[in-house]
């Protein structure tokens, strides 16, 4: 059977409209494919979480070593300005923040997650007590959403 047809066209004997076979073929074409469109995103909705978990579970764990060596080298009751002398001997890039009208905490930002709708920085934040003595060293998270 030719594929292409010279002259006129539809050529003597071939109707213009499918067959009615013709057309169960193909609507049961479009219906497997929906079917198959629609078990994949399944899979992938159903999946998404699992690696979202894996994800943040690798991340937290990178945070985590991170974190260490402040924890380690840092002890809680520290002087202000003795934790200021490490970070700067460390040549740690730290940023002494406000909070609540007081610079009372160090951050030191160790990544950035970028989710679906929320961007977030994350840091190490070593907290002070009023009386500028080192009252928690933790990992902080700040974000933008959408």
């Amino acid at each position: 059977m030719e594929r292409f047809y010279h002259g006129d066209y539809p050529p003597a004997g071939k109707p213009l409209v499918p067959s009615f076979v013709t057309s169960c073929k193909i609507f049961l074409g479009m219906k497997s494919r929906i079917a198959l469109i629609i078990v994949f995103g399944t899979a992938l909705v159903a999946t998404w979480p699992i690696h979202s978990k894996i994800a943040q579970a690798r991340r937290n764990a990178v945070y985590q070593r991170a974190i260490a060596p402040f924890q380690r080298d840092l002890h809680l009751g520290m002087a202000k300005a003795d934790v200021k002398h490490y970070l700067d001997s460390q040549h740690f890039e730290y940023f002494p923040v406000r909070i609540g009208g007081d610079e009372r905490t160090y951050e030191i930002k160790i990544g950035e997650e970028d989710g679906l709708v929320c961007e977030w920085n994350v840091y190490i934040a070593l907290e002070f007590s009023s009386n500028d003595a080192l009252r928690e060293v933790h990992i902080r998270k700040i974000g933008t959403c959408l």
